[in-house]
């Protein structure tokens, strides 16, 4: 993930129509009413809120009463997100990289829609799931929509595949891009690990992670899956996989 990549993709223009494209049209309205409906329940008991790569700032002006913060890496999305948030911290920020003054801050820590598909590797990765983790309050909870490999490539892609040879092979996910006609814009390369691997990197760092499965959005289709962590690890427990 390169700054100038995010700067150039997320400019004004997308921006602008970023809202109605991926949260209003009729296709993602219904997965975006059930994200607030969900937020609504994890800031009931007055939990502040920390939201990673906030975009448009759209989910963060539904809860003007709520202490919030958030950070993104597109100037042109934190315009927008100033705009509908005029009061609130907002910071531009690789979400890749600590902020030591958030440690332990935040009751609800969320990182919406797929922004942490663009992190390059697993690495990268884990290091974004460590910040959230040190941004998160010992009580807190942490909320991540998660992109479905088996949901994007419409295939039932086995996390753990059959072999004749000793061990085991594990198709811990997959690289996609989305490549809009008309526009030439390119969300590109993207990562996107299996659920059941997604659940095994939150473990490192919460002793509770489950899934949640939205309403289909038609008849006929599998909700999106989103991650709940909760009961935040004194020290993270690093998975094999994960270790450098």
């Amino acid at each position: 993930m390169k700054r100038e990549d995010i700067v150039q993709l997320y400019n004004d223009a997308y921006a602008a129509k970023y809202e109605q494209e991926f949260l209003l049209d009729p296709l993602a309205r219904s997965d975006t009413e059930t994200e607030l409906r969900l937020l609504q329940q994890f800031l009931a008991g007055g939990a502040s809120w920390l939201d990673v790569a906030c975009g448009t700032g759209f989910f963060l002006r539904h809860f003007p009463a709520v202490d919030r913060a958030a950070l993104d890496l597109s100037p042109a999305m934190l315009r927008l997100a100033r705009q509908a948030n005029p009061t609130i911290p907002l910071r531009e920020h690789d979400f890749r990289e600590p902020i030591p003054e958030w440690q332990g801050r935040w009751g609800l820590v969320s990182c919406m829609w797929y922004a942490y598909g663009f992190a390059d590797s697993i690495a990268e990765l884990d290091r974004l799931i460590a910040n959230l983790w040190s941004w998160t309050s010992p009580a807190g909870t942490c909320f991540m929509p998660l992109a479905d490999p088996r949901l994007i490539s419409g295939q039932n892609i086995p996390y753990q595949a059959p072999t004749h040879n000793a061990g085991r092979v594990m198709i811990t996910g997959i690289l996609w891009s989305y490549v809009e006609d008309g526009i030439g814009a390119a969300h590109a390369h993207l990562l996107a690990p299996q659920v059941e691997f997604m659940v095994e990197l939150f473990q490192q760092y919460f002793e509770h992670v489950e899934i949640l499965r939205y309403p289909p959005p038609f008849e006929g289709w599998q909700g999106r899956p989103a991650l709940v962590a909760q009961g935040k690890r004194r020290v993270p427990v690093k998975l094999a996989l994960t270790r450098s």
